[in-house]
């Protein structure tokens, strides 16, 4: 009796010191990989493959967002460097102007189970006569015990600023990621309020957005995510900490990629060290933790009735 008793307050405590369910989330543009340039040779693309896995390996993250793969092998022979991390979905978005599929797509990784992935094409919009560039990779991550639940992740790069410069042009790239913007929260609510409703355990939207909370562009893409309830992870961070895109001989160095949560906290996001030659990009890291379990307290026993007198 003694036995069991000390079994059962045995499995209690270990039960309520479980630790808390952690993903070690990583999100990184990794320039035209493999090879840095569209058109690069095969000792380039080697070298950028060996640099790019180290820090990989190194990071070990648990679910893995690369923008600017080439296609499903490239992205499948980086996440293979960490043991049990796998691509579950990459785009094959065509190019802009048509013709075959584009060098720079948008896969995700992961170590947990999927319920279901895809890639999908931004929608034409009546907002400009352009319809915003590439589209989005999801993932609906299954989530263990206890949340018994989904992490939905998307990963994204937003239309670039290229041709900027005269104000008609900036304001069609403006206008772009802004689209891009609103399509994602109608994604986000269609997967919350129909596919899996009341399973949904958190949301991350991530990746290059080509813009900034600096003022720097005329856009109002973050704010418009941040608005339907998104939390930056770049909120609370000083600007010389979070400066993700190294610059170059005309532009500043500045915060390209982002890494937006919902339901999961006011978490921080952290730049990982990179070489040069990996990417123009430093990887962005956060880490998210969900509840650990506790056990339910047993509900209390009704009072034996007291034996009635003859």
């Amino acid at each position: 009796m003694k036995t069991s008793r000390f079994v059962a307050l045995f499995s209690l405590l270990a039960m309520a010191a479980a630790p808390a369910l952690e993903i070690r989330f990583m999100a990184w543009n990794l320039e035209w990989y493999p090879g840095g340039t569209p058109g690069a040779d095969a000792a380039k693309a080697a070298e950028h493959r060996k640099l790019a896995s180290e820090v990989v390996t190194r990071e070990k993250p648990d679910i893995f967002i690369g923008e600017e793969v080439k296609n499903w092998q490239a992205f499948a022979d980086l996440a293979a460097t960490v043991p049990d991390l796998r691509p579950v979905v990459v785009s094959a978005f065509r190019n802009e102007r048509g013709g075959g599929v584009g060098p720079q797509q948008v896969g995700i990784a992961s170590k947990l189970p999927v319920e279901s992935t895809w890639a999908e094409r931004w929608k034409d919009t009546p907002v400009t006569a352009d319809t915003p560039p590439r589209g989005f990779s999801f993932a609906a991550v299954s989530l263990p015990a206890p949340e018994n639940g989904v992490l939905l992740v998307y990963g994204v790069h937003l239309k670039s600023n290229s041709g900027g410069g005269t104000g008609e042009k900036d304001a069609a790239n403006y206008k772009m990621r802004e689209e891009s913007a609103h399509q994602l929260l109608a994604h986000v609510a269609e997967m919350e309020n129909s596919m899996f409703k009341g399973k949904v355990r958190g949301v991350v939207v991530a990746g290059d957005v080509n813009t900034n909370q600096d003022g720097q562009f005329g856009d109002k893409t973050l704010e418009i995510l941040t608005a339907g309830g998104f939390h930056n992870t770049w909120a609370d961070v000083p600007k010389a900490d979070r400066l993700s895109w190294r610059g170059s001989d005309r532009y500043e160095a500045t915060t390209f990629d982002y890494v937006l949560t919902k339901g999961l906290g006011t978490g921080k996001a952290a730049l990982a060290e990179a070489p040069k030659g990996a990417s123009d990009h430093w990887p962005v890291m956060i880490t998210f933790s969900f509840p650990e379990a506790k056990e339910a307290a047993p509900e209390p026993k009704a009072p034996e009735a007291a034996p009635q007198k003859p």
